[in-house]
């Protein structure tokens, strides 16, 4: 006979019937819950009703469903599921009753109040990295063979026309949270960095009350390991072109930094800005029609030694001009950034392209999560829940993507029911 711990029921205690699965099944972990049991728990143990990674799993699947964007949804959805989504998600059965319990809102809160958010994103991070991506369709993973083939050509192309870079890349990007306001009055920031290629969250920190995103730049990184972040590059804006994140990227972590440079540091600018621009030929140009506008940007890139900044190597200026489709009119902007890598170790090419992919963070991480999962409208404001909250999110948004969902509103939608949902966390 298994030995369960008193919180929790033994295992003859899970009725096949109840669960509509048997008793072996019930006991196989699933990838999603290995995971969430990962994160340590800050409850006492003593009165312990309901595993951490069942509460985890319970707030990932509701955000995962439309209209459930918030703890108070998170409960009614969980309140609402039948006695085999319960037994699936781990939920303790009581044997008076001879039915599954389901968490309430104030366990919810109270748990997502104390939980540090990073450590379950680092935690979700590994289970997504461990997940074999779908090709990614606006309609999700079931697609006709034409449609497949289409989007292989126009995708061969684009591979064709930018050559994707040897080195992975990470931008690091700060997020307020708008509608959660600290009992001081302060708002709530969390900064985040996220994998260019695939837009995974690979971590994510809460910004104290009385600090801001420079000081937390290196703790952030300090939870990927080594084997994770050495030799790639850390793509950030201009509030980071500060000289320690340099020195701690290349010296500590042997990685590499693209830093944004603008008039925060006015020294900086004025020297980037006074190389001798003219001189310098256009070594990369591209031009994109879509979303109701044209663009052209031209990419020069120039050699330096002796720059006023640790370890630079290569400064980068890009000229972009925009217009609306149908006018005539165009709109110029200048952009300068500085990067570690030499000339033999990153082409014109690979930092324009690192140059696009920063933005993957706001256009696709942090605009999902403020439109599709309404993260601005939030007003959880208890301890750690905000965070909390966003890691969900951002869980829930990646594993859709990973799915093959490129809207991620349509893959909500398709997972109105939890059987359906559970199924696509991988929650046997």
């Amino acid at each position: 006979m298994l030995v369960a711990p008193s919180s929790f029921p033994s295992a003859p205690l899970l009725p096949q019937a109840a669960s509509g699965v048997s008793r072996a099944e019930a006991l196989v972990p699933s990838e999603l819950l290995d995971a969430l049991a990962r994160v340590p728990d800050p409850r006492n143990p003593r009165g312990v009703r309901f595993r951490l990674a069942t509460l985890l799993a319970v707030g990932v699947c509701a955000l995962t469903s439309a209209g459930h964007n918030s703890l108070t949804a998170i409960a009614e959805w969980v309140r609402h599921c039948d006695q085999d989504v319960l037994a699936r998600l781990g939920c303790p059965f009581d044997p008076f009753t001879g039915r599954f319990k389901a968490p309430g809102e104030r366990t919810l809160r109270d748990v997502f109040a104390r939980l540090d958010p990073g450590l379950l994103t680092a935690a979700g991070f590994t289970r997504l990295t461990a997940l074999q991506p779908c090709p990614v369709s606006p309609t999700g993973p079931d697609k006709t063979v034409e449609r497949e083939q289409r989007r292989a050509h126009h995708t061969a192309r684009r591979e064709t026309d930018r050559p994707r870079p040897r080195r992975a890349a990470f931008a690091v990007d700060g997020k307020c949270l708008r509608g959660a306001v600290r009992a001081d009055g302060s708002r709530v920031f969390v900064l985040t960095a996220v994998r260019h290629h695939d837009a995974l969250t690979a971590a994510l920190r809460e910004i104290g009350a009385k600090t801001n995103e420079i000081p937390e730049f290196a703790p952030l990184l300090d939870t990927l390991d080594d084997q994770e972040l050495a030799g790639s590059v850390v793509t950030v804006d201009a509030l980071h072109a500060q000289t320690s994140h340099a020195r701690y990227l290349v010296e500590d972590r042997q990685a590499h930094y693209l830093l944004s440079v603008k008039n925060n540091q006015p020294t900086l600018a004025r020297q980037l800005t006074n190389l001798p621009w003219k001189q310098a030929p256009v070594l990369n140009r591209s031009r994109d029609r879509g979303h109701g506008r044209d663009e052209v940007r031209e990419v020069k890139v120039v050699s330096v030694d002796g720059l006023l900044f640790p370890h630079a190597r290569q400064v980068v200026r890009i000229h972009r001009k925009r217009r609306r489709t149908g006018t005539s009119k165009w709109q110029t902007e200048t952009v300068y950034a500085v990067t570690d890598l030499a000339a033999h170790q990153a082409s014109p090419a690979e930092i324009a392209a690192w140059v696009r992919g920063h933005w993957i963070i706001e256009n696709t991480v942090h605009w999902t999560k403020d439109v599709t999962f309404a993260e601005d409208d939030s007003q959880i404001r208890r301890h750690h829940t905000p965070a909390v909250m966003s890691a969900l999110r951002d869980l829930a948004r990646a594993t859709l993507h990973r799915a093959g969902w490129a809207n991620i509103a349509s893959g909500r939608r398709a997972h109105t029911h939890p059987a359906a949902t559970l199924t696509l966390h991988g929650i046997p």
